[in-house]
């Protein structure tokens, strides 16, 4: 068994890692939110019709759906 001086170092580097682990987990549910939040502008965007491409020399979105019926 560690003495206690080597049993307080166990019990400190643990604390760090759980500290470190609990800071990724709320840096990643961040992150899936703002990517929810992505998702649902962009799907907002592409039901308005707003979602375009940066090629103007490209066809239109409706041109291609639309010229298959």
């Amino acid at each position: 068994m560690p003495k206690i001086n080597g049993r307080s170092e166990i019990v400190r580097i643990l604390d760090d890692l759980l500290a470190k682990e609990q800071q990724a987990k709320e840096s990643t549910e961040r992150a899936l939110e703002q990517i929810d939040l992505i998702k649902k502008a962009i799907l907002a965007r592409a039901f308005r019709g707003e979602l375009g491409t940066n090629d103007p020399s490209e066809e239109r979105a409706e041109e291609l759906l639309f010229s298959k019926i």
